[in-house]
């Protein structure tokens, strides 16, 4: 056990953040380090003085013993040999052969990830030998390592008020080399404590472009309608920062807006899955070393009213609505007002198109228009006839105006607004297989594959839990189990379904904006 006791898996309430001169880390070092213990003798003289902030300077001598005590003696060994591992890293010792800087790096963040009990330990080490240190590239190398460790691993909650304030006077401090990254620390600190740090360790090629003095990563987002945002993300980034960014760019900076959008990670495979990035999930966990990844950016809310004074806003949300309608996205079945319906909406998709302004749409252009699912229910002539009376007949129309009668003309089907999925297997013998299943705000529907009639609506403020089940046998469909009804009236129900994954965490983040929001 260490003399300073690790966090306890209770999360801390309150970030406390010192003022005035106490908890500097020499104080720390008076209380907790091993050596501090030795020098009692000394008390309020200025040789103790000059002797406890020696504890924590730099030093060009490997220490002999962990600075904190611990009872087990493995944890002093790992202790000691982590230090000279920073000192490697540092260029304050020789690296051993075949080493490298990274591997020195992956040392250092693994002790951390496996042995919690010595987050304190390496924070005091990397402190130590960044503070008092002459060597210019060594300090920045212990800078660097502290970057990582305040994203990845918090001190216990007795060590940070020490290390919030250590990292305060490093940054406020404009003339020395290292407030910039302080800073950087101090936010990455602030989103550990919240969100909890990053899950996975960096690749080598993350620490490679670090050490290159690259902190920020090229990223771009696939916007619906086929607009690319480029922006850099950094070591720490996490998802709100970057939605907040996004929607910004597209004039919905109101906190309630932004909370309607998601960005999705998309495995760039043959199932092409998707996963909602939640807010306080880190980016760099999703992003694969092989750049298999696409991260993409979707409207999942729509309780806000939309409002059209952006280019990017109307792109994006016609790009969006857009390829919903024509693939299935929003469920539509043939009727003679549906048809009607297609003819105005292929009518309003010519216009949108800057360069088809004074033609009529050819038959292949039309079919371009039509919903996959409707494409065999509407004969191509009479879809062509009713197009070309509503282009004669009706006032010209700008492309973007043209988009936002689109929107809004698809915002008012019965279905717009449900994420919907395919299901292939219900519990409920009653409902019949394959059907769709919505899910929006309020609720989830069940919906009959062929009359496309609601046969069940459970609210989501019913639901009590749900989880995912993995499938029954080789090649079988993953599924999901929802528990929901009254603690009078318990209900079970499970559903097989290809996109089970996406489903589901797509519940649990619209519970929680909906959540957020109330």
């Amino acid at each position: 056990q260490s003399s300073v006791p690790s966090l306890t898996s209770e999360p801390n309430s309150t970030m406390l953040v010192p003022a005035g001169d106490h908890y500097t880390m020499m104080d720390f070092a008076t209380a907790y380090f091993r050596e501090a213990q030795s020098m009692q003798g000394l008390k309020g003289t200025s040789s103790e003085k000059k002797s406890a902030a020696s504890l924590v300077q730099h030093t060009k001598v490997p220490i002999q013993e962990s600075l904190l005590r611990y009872s087990d003696n493995e944890l002093n060994e790992l202790a000691t040999k982590n230090f000279k591992t920073v000192m490697r890293f540092m260029g304050d010792q020789a690296k051993l052969k075949n080493q490298n800087e990274v591997e020195c790096i992956y040392e250092i963040l693994q002790l951390c990830k496996e042995k919690e009990t010595l987050h304190d330990e390496v924070y005091c080490q990397v402190i130590k030998q960044v503070t008092h240190n002459l060597n210019q590239e060594s300090v920045l190398r212990g800078w660097l390592l502290l970057n990582l460790l305040t994203g990845y691993f918090l001190p216990s909650n007795i060590l940070m008020p020490y290390v919030t304030k250590f990292l305060q006077l490093a940054s406020g401090d404009p003339s020395s080399t290292h407030h910039d990254i302080a800073k950087i620390c101090q936010s990455n600190l602030r989103k550990n404590f919240m969100y909890g740090g990053r899950r996975h360790l960096p690749f080598p090629v993350e620490l490679e472009a670090l050490l290159k003095g690259r902190g920020a990563r090229r990223l771009t987002i696939l916007m619906p309608g086929g607009v690319e945002y480029l922006t850099r993300i950094k070591t720490f980034t996490v998802g709100k920062e970057l939605l907040q960014e996004i929607c910004e760019q597209m004039g919905a900076g109101e906190p309630e807006e932004i909370e309607e959008f998601v960005l999705f990670a998309i495995r760039n495979d043959s199932n092409n899955l998707g996963k909602p990035i939640r807010s306080e999930e880190y980016l760099h966990d999703y992003l694969l070393e092989d750049k298999l990844v696409t991260v993409t950016v979707r409207r999942l809310i729509w309780r806000t009213p939309l409002h059209f004074e952006n280019k990017i806003y109307t792109d994006v949300h016609y790009g969006q609505v857009l390829w919903d309608y024509l693939n299935g996205r929003i469920l539509l079945s043939y009727s003679e007002e549906m048809k009607m319906q297609v003819g105005v909406l292929a009518m309003l998709q010519h216009c949108a198109k800057i360069e088809q302004q004074n033609s009529a749409p050819s038959r292949e252009e039309l079919k371009e228009y039509t919903p996959k699912s409707l494409q065999s229910s509407i004969s191509p002539q009479a879809l062509q006839s009713h197009v070309g009376m509503l282009l004669r007949t009706r006032q010209a129309l700008q492309p973007m105006d043209a988009k936002i009668q689109f929107i809004e003309h698809v915002m008012k089907l019965p279905f717009f607004g449900y994420n919907t999925y395919v299901v292939e297997r219900v519990s409920d013998g009653t409902i019949s297989v394959p059907c769709f299943f919505g899910v929006n705000k309020e609720e989830i529907i069940v919906v009959d594959g062929i009359t496309q009639a609601v046969s069940c609506v459970i609210p989501l403020k019913e639901l009590q839990n749900m989880r995912t089940l993995r499938p029954i046998s080789d090649g079988g469909l993953p599924g999901i189990e929802l528990n929901y009804g009254s603690a009078v009236s318990p209900k079970t129900m499970w559903l097989e379904l290809s996109q089970a994954k996406e489903m589901y965490h797509t519940i649990v983040v619209i519970l929680e904006k909906t959540e957020r929001h109330h």
